[in-house]
Formats: structure tokens, C-alpha cells, sequence
């Protein structure tokens, strides 16, 4: 079984809502859809862990058959990579979630560069 199968499996057997499960993860709603569609999975492997720990699982039990069982934890990151990992994952869940119009996303893709802009004073940005 699929990790999204599982992670599916386990809510409904728990009786919860996808929202339920995402406030006691500690992630946005289109970001716990994502992870039950099987169109993304945690960047994280503490992620895992807080999930398993959620339904009662142990990791390797919640894994089980899953041949995209995740590799042992990463190197550390620092801080300002976790951030930008973090809110890199709750865009592409905002985006696949339906939750912005066109213009809304467009409004946030050039309010990210003019960030990267700003941080990057000596550069010049790419002509269009």
C-alpha cells in the first residue's frame, strides 16, 4: 500500500476530516489533500514521524510496501532554508488548491520576485 493509501485509510478509520488532520499536523488543508491525492509527499522527515505518531503507527509499520519509502533524515538545514522550504510547500498547496484566482497568483509570483530583487541588490534582474 501507497503511503497516500495508508495516510487515507488511517483518517477515515479515525472518523476525521482532511481539515482535522491538518490543524493537529500543523499544515494547511491543501497541503494535507496533497499528501492523500499522492500528488505531494513531506519534505520532511520529522513530517513522517509527527503523522505516524498521530495515528498511532509506527513509521516502518506506516510504510510498509511503499516503494518511496523515505531515505533516513537529511543533513541539517539552516534556518532560513527550513523557512523557504516551509513556505515554498504552502504556495504549491495554495496554487494546487484552487484557493487564488489567476490574478492572485500572478500578484504572488511578482511579489516573490520583487523579494528576490530586494535581497539581491547588485544584480540586475533578466530583461523580458
Amino acid at each position: 500500500m501507497e503511503f497516500h493509501e495508508r495516510l487515507l485509510m488511517l483518517r477515515r478509520k479515525r472518523g476525521i476530516t482532511q481539515q482535522e488532520a491538518a490543524d493537529a499536523l500543523g499544515v494547511s488543508r491543501p497541503t494535507y489533500g496533497g499528501y492523500e491525492s499522492g500528488k505531494r509527499r513531506p519534505q520532511k522527515n520529522t513530517m513522517y514521524q509527527k503523522i505516524a505518531d498521530f495515528f498511532g503507527v509506527s513509521v516502518d509499520e506506516f510504510f510498509e510496501g511503499d516503494a518511496a519509502k523515505p531515505e533516513k533524515q537529511p543533513p541539517a538545514q539552516d534556518g532560513n532554508a527550513i523557512v523557504a522550504q516551509h513556505l515554498a510547500g504552502e504556495l504549491a498547496g495554495m496554487f494546487a488548491g484552487g484557493q487564488l484566482s489567476e490574478a492572485d497568483k500572478d500578484a504572488v509570483m511578482r511579489s516573490l520576485e520583487r523579494a528576490y530583487w530586494l535581497a539581491h541588490p547588485g544584480e540586475k534582474p533578466p530583461e523580458k
